[in-house]
């Protein structure tokens, strides 16, 4: 649409400038004054557009985790707390979206104003001309409407630029998220080792490169450590979830983590899986040994699987209950496939079906049979039997 209208307005200003050149200049000559108008509308809108975004994604979060954990606010009676939250964020968006149409309206007023303004003086002085019989009235026709529409098609364009800063100010924000300031510093390749020093990423004067890399024997043993580990979300910067915490997990055993709600059992998990880091490198977790952070993410996913709320709990939707266990594993048999069933207490349920391991799936609409959310986890967990990691974490 931009370009359309750009190719509109530069079309019927090559065509008014051959008629007469004068009285498109003077036509023309509070066009400084509408770009003007342009740009102070962006400089303007700009922040208030990012304010607006901020505080969005605020309400959607605030209404997402209410909604997510509503037996929770239930039980605290903690309704009035979260209504009042959300009520104060949008008053603030209501405030912004306000300023903003205040922007958008004030700055289309004067353009338009402008515009007017600019064809008043066009027809005196294309009537000065024809009096003076330089030009005759239908060139001063044909000027005036080849300039209505350039001037129309490059009001038009504003819609569009603004759409344009809308998706410029949502690009950022992405690239930001993708962007991990966080990140393993950048340009130095390292052997392998059985373990490092934090003192590799203290200090560094120039971003360096962590070479990523696979023990020579390809072998997982499974023994976890985490060795004085903080860690804070990167939203709640200033609670700090985990402080100085040392663990460590034997191979080939099975070792509860228990703890009251809040405790950090879920963090200590996701960290397990390499989901996240310690924050600014406070402390290492280790893989037999190893820096999670030197090694290969495919081998480590290879030999690590997860399992928990909310965490690989996925349907295949218009799949068979078979291919959804057998999600990742290229030479799974019905033997294999039957086995981990049995191993998750999945088997009985899926053996009353109808079509046993061939009934299709839904994501809870029609067309398929739909799994609870006890269901979705014995399937989650089938899927990590049938994969067979090394080490197995249930969140």
């Amino acid at each position: 649409m931009l370009l359309q209208y750009l190719t509109t307005c530069l079309t019927c200003l090559i065509l008014a400038f051959t008629r007469s050149w004068a009285l498109t200049l003077v036509i023309l000559s509070a066009v400084p004054l509408l770009t003007f108008v342009q740009v102070l509308s962006q400089s303007l809108a700009s922040p208030l557009l990012a304010s607006e975004r901020i505080e969005t994604a605020t309400a959607a979060t605030l209404v997402d985790r209410a909604l997510a954990s509503i037996a929770t606010v239930k039980a605290f009676n903690a309704a009035s707390y979260e209504k009042s939250s959300l009520d104060h964020v949008l008053d603030r968006l209501n405030t912004a979206s306000k300023k903003l149409n205040v922007v958008w309206g004030a700055t289309s007023a004067a353009a338009q104003f402008v515009t007017m303004a600019m064809f008043v003086q066009g027809f005196w002085f294309g009537a000065k001309l024809v009096r003076e019989g330089k030009i005759g009235a239908g060139d001063v026709m044909g000027v005036f409407w080849a300039c209505l529409i350039a001037t129309s098609n490059l009001q038009m364009c504003i819609p569009q630029f603004i759409t344009l800063a809308k998706g410029k100010f949502a690009a950022v924000a992405l690239l930001t998220l993708v962007e991990d300031s966080n990140s393993a510093p950048r340009n130095t390749f390292l052997p392998f080792s059985p373990s490092r020093p934090d003192s590799l990423f203290k200090n560094t004067s120039k971003p360096t490169h962590i070479c990523k890399i696979v023990p020579p024997t390809h072998r997982c043993t499974g023994e976890l450590s985490l060795s004085s580990v903080s860690f804070t979300y990167p939203t709640r910067p200033s609670i700090p979830v985990l402080s100085n915490v040392s663990l460590y997990l034997p191979a080939r055993e099975l070792t509860f983590i228990v703890g009251s709600s809040g405790s950090g059992k879920s963090t200590v998990a996701q960290l397990l899986l390499a989901m996240y880091q310690p924050s600014a490198h406070e402390g290492t977790v280790l893989l037999d040994d190893t820096d999670l952070r030197y090694l290969d993410p495919a081998w480590v996913r290879g030999n690590v699987c997860g399992v928990g709320q909310g965490m690989g709990d996925v349907v295949l939707e218009g799949k068979s209950i078979w291919e959804n266990v057998a999600l990742g594993v290229e030479d799974a048999t019905e033997e294999m496939v039957e086995g981990a069933c049995r191993a998750a207490l999945f088997h009985e349920f899926v053996r009353d079906l109808p079509e046993g391991y061939d009934t299709i799936l839904s994501g809870g609409g029609s067309g398929g049979v739909a799994l609870s959310g006890g269901q979705k986890q014995r399937l989650a967990i089938a899927r990590a039997r049938l994969r067979n990691p090394s080490v197995l974490v249930l969140g």
